[in-house]
């Protein structure tokens, strides 16, 4: 064999070789693949079966749970137990006059669908507490209807409710009370719910806040008593309005809830005190204001003025001698106050005090009674006002 033929059959052997070789590594990628693909379908079954798994072992956890919170699957039983605990809550939280009626329930699937209607009176707050403890209750209920409606000139309200429970096969005791009570709902408890809740009027307009009327600034007097009276009016006008301070007043302000503001200022100078008008609506409204007291120097204090005075309407003017009795045995003198409607009934040693004068009975005789005033003696007759009686002279010479 040539040199040319040793190098021809090399490079023949070769490309065998090559061919060869591609071949291989083709059928070989190809049996790779094929592997890797078969153990990714398997992986994803495998995976759907878990998940399969996973969602029944979920499901039946959760049937556990919902038989733990429902019914049992005797239908006589469970309504005549939800019917008893449904009227002992709603006693228990003050609802009056209450009937409850089963209604025809419905079975579904593994569960059957008990329905209630409730009916009673209560306020407010005896209906937040009978909702609340019903949630507090956890079992599979719910409300499916609610009224409420008013009653007029009462804080009370006509209540209606409809109530649907559910029993659940596999279910074979009613649950106990105190194994399933939730120690408080998710906003917190009975309290929390109260405070929200009846801060709110669900019935009426919004509430608007009430407006001061007074003025903003007052003059004081150093070591003498102040007194202001604040007002307010409130736009909604059946709405009662407070008073209270605000922060900081200075020491010694009291303000009452009418609106009554005392102090006396011990130093000269300009205060601030901040008052706020609260109104009586659900949930209140409330304006707040700055009052600025000046104190200033006290003016000083007028003189006296002795001169007597008299009152411009004497009672004594209008009251009259009407009459001379014996009342058991002892005279009587019946003296008529007109414009007091108030009829005076006097014996001899009685004192009186009518208008101006003050007196005492001395005798009484036929017609004509004797009385001592300021120290003289007088004569009224019947028919006369007492403010004219006739003088007879000093007390001391009868």
């Amino acid at each position: 064999m040539t040199q040319r033929e040793r190098v021809l059959a090399v490079l023949v052997g070769v490309s065998f070789l090559v061919v060869g070789g591609y071949y291989f590594m083709n059928q070989y990628s190809d049996a790779l693949s094929s592997r890797d693909r078969q153990i990714e379908t398997l992986s994803k079954r495998l995976d759907d079966e878990k998940f399969v798994e996973a969602k029944a072992d979920m499901a039946m956890d959760r049937l556990i749970t919902y038989r733990q919170h429902a019914l049992p699957e005797s239908i006589r039983a469970s309504q005549s137990f939800y019917q008893e605990r449904l009227r002992e809550t709603l006693e228990s939280t003050g609802f009056d006059d209450v009937v409850i009626k089963p209604l025809n329930g419905r079975r579904g699937g593994n569960h059957y669908q008990h329905m209630f209607t409730i009916n009673g009176q209560a306020s407010m707050e005896q209906l937040v507490q009978f909702t609340y403890e019903f949630y507090s209750f956890n079992i599979l209920h719910k409300f499916s209807k609610l009224t409420i409606i008013p009653v007029k000139e009462s804080e009370l309200l006509d209540i209606s409710m409809n109530v649907t429970v559910l029993s659940l096969d596999g279910t074979d005791e009613v649950p106990q009370p105190e194994d399933i009570r939730l120690p408080q709902l998710a906003h917190g408890n009975l309290k929390d719910y109260t405070d929200v809740i009846l801060q709110r009027n669900i019935f009426a307009p919004a509430n608007k806040p009430p407006l001061f009327t007074s003025k903003t600034e007052v003059e004081a007097e150093l070591e003498r008593p102040l007194r202001f009276r604040l007002s307010a009016s409130d736009p909604d006008r059946k709405d009662r309005v407070t008073f209270f301070l605000g922060k900081d007043p200075p020491p010694g302000v009291e303000l009452s809830e009418t609106g009554s503001l005392q102090w006396t200022p011990d130093a000269l100078g300009e205060y601030k005190i901040t008052v706020e008008a609260r109104d009586s609506r659900l949930p209140p409204k409330s304006s707040t204001q700055e009052l600025l007291v000046k104190v200033v120097e006290p003016q000083p204090e007028p003189m006296p003025d002795t001169t007597p005075k008299r009152p411009e309407f004497d009672e004594a003017k209008f009251t009259y001698l009407t009459g001379t009795v014996a009342v058991g045995g002892q005279p009587k003198a019946w003296l008529n106050n007109r414009p007091k409607n108030q009829k005076l009934r006097l014996g001899p040693g009685d004192t009186f005090s009518v208008g101006t004068l003050q007196g005492k009975i001395i005798d009484v005789k036929d017609r004509e009674v004797v009385i001592e005033i300021e120290g003289d003696l007088r004569v009224l007759s019947i028919g006369q006002p007492l403010a004219d009686a006739t003088t007879m002279g000093p007390a001391g010479e009868l």
